[in-house]
């Protein structure tokens, strides 16, 4: 019997478009709508992929650590696939029923990926919504906060705490 008949059709796309350059960007569209579908299923309402997306890396629920996997999206890509057909199936977690996590904790993400997840989590915000964001010393909350307000959010405070940064961060207006 062959292998591609006992794979999903998530991995056979997946084997099909792993050498695609835009592979990567894909695979978090990808997932954005998954997360999409899971918040529709359950709760009956539409949620925009973005903010599904950006809700459930903030919330780093331990089963599905989305903004590790995103921070290397094609190595993860199994792993991929493999939640977005669980969220088909799976119900909602309690975490992410109620209202938009209010702390991102990105402590110990190395630099690029703080600041990719913080973009990632601030783009799926509503407009004025306000996170706080933890970082570590160095280079996380030297280059983090000039990502931001380079995308036009608000960085409202920097607070030093023992061993770490918050900061407090505003969703910039979209401007049409």
């Amino acid at each position: 019997m062959s292998q591609d008949i006992e794979k999903s059709p998530l991995e056979k796309w997946i084997d099909a478009q792993k050498d695609n350059p835009d592979f990567a960007v894909a695979l978090k569209k990808l997932v954005s709508y998954a997360c999409a579908e899971w918040f529709r299923h359950e709760n009956a309402i539409p949620v925009a992929p973005e903010e599904a997306l950006s809700r459930v890396v903030a919330c780093d629920l331990p089963d599905f650590p989305l903004g590790k996997w995103l921070d290397s999206p094609a190595r993860f890509a199994p792993e991929i696939a493999e939640f977005c057909e669980k969220t088909k199936v799976l119900p909602l977690p309690d975490t992410l029923k109620g209202n938009f996590p209010t702390v991102l904790d990105l402590r110990g993400v190395k630099c690029p990926n703080n600041a990719a997840r913080s973009r990632l989590v601030m783009s799926g915000l509503p407009e004025g919504a306000s996170l706080d964001i933890y970082l570590d010393e160095g280079s996380p909350i030297e280059n983090v906060p000039g990502a931001l307000v380079a995308d036009g959010h608000i960085v409202k405070k920097r607070q030093k705490k023992e061993g770490f940064w918050v900061i407090s961060v505003v969703k910039r207006p979209v401007r049409v």
